[in-house]
């Protein structure tokens, strides 16, 4: 007496309706939340701002070539990019102006600061020297 599966479907349609409602559609909907989520989180920004020789030298400096551009994509993208920026206006004292802005593609966290803004060995902030010209990292969040 083996039933098909059709049978065995019709027999326990609601069983298997309601399976489905109390148990798979939560499951899409808890895998499927982190990513609507992140949708409505707008992302944050890191701004690229050439600064004066002097201004540089308050802080860390890392003198930058093409092989460790790879290790500060921001800058690489910034500096080596094929859009063309139109100069902003200074944030802060020893800024000369705005050369560009990329829209970080996840939410800024202390690695990034210790990556782009400060120096965690010894407090202070970097700056970037490439070709003569100094860069520091500027952070916009947007939440």
């Amino acid at each position: 007496m083996i039933q098909s599966i059709s049978q065995i479907v019709q027999q326990h349609k609601k069983f298997i309706l309601l399976l489905v409602v109390l148990v798979i559609l939560p499951l899409i909907g808890i895998a499927a939340f982190p990513y609507f989520m992140y949708l409505t989180v707008p992302p944050d920004w890191l701004l690229v701002y050439e600064v004066t020789e002097q201004k540089a030298m308050d802080g860390t400096i890392v003198h930058l070539d093409d092989q460790n551009f790879k290790d500060y994509p921001v800058l690489e993208e910034v500096l080596w990019g094929s859009e063309h920026y139109e100069p902003g206006s200074p944030y802060s004292k020893g800024d000369l102006r705005q050369v560009g802005e990329v829209e970080y593609p996840e939410k800024i966290t202390q690695w990034t600061i210790d990556r782009y803004v400060f120096d965690n060995t010894t407090g202070e902030r970097k700056y970037f020297e490439y070709n003569g010209s100094y860069y520091r990292i500027g952070t916009l969040y947007a939440d």
